[in-house]
């Protein structure tokens, strides 16, 4: 083999190999974006977007929760005739 192909095969041999340990692709990371996401240059980025993320969820659900007695009496009994009607019918009423 001429000196620039020999080259040229061991980068490609060594790009090969090292690709998968460069993307985080070779080992429990699933894909390039986890390996990129855990990386130092957006491990800061990824961190505050998680936090906006679970700031709003907690916002939602304490929106969509019942406020005032009235609203968490009629939330109990809608969750109570749902799980009424979701109940397979008992064998054996009625005589």
């Amino acid at each position: 083999m001429k000196a620039p192909a020999r080259g040229l095969c061991l980068a490609l041999a060594l790009a090969a190999l090292a690709a998968p340990a460069l993307t985080g692709c070779g080992g429990d990371e699933p894909s390039v974006v986890s390996a990129l996401a855990h990386s130092p240059v957006f491990a800061g980025a990824v961190r505050d977007l998680k936090r906006e993320d679970d700031e709003t969820d907690v916002r939602e659900a304490r929106e969509a929760e019942p406020q005032t007695r009235e609203e968490r009496v009629e939330a109990r009994d809608a969750a109570e005739q749902a799980a009424l009607e979701a109940a397979p019918p008992e064998e054996g009423e009625g005589g």
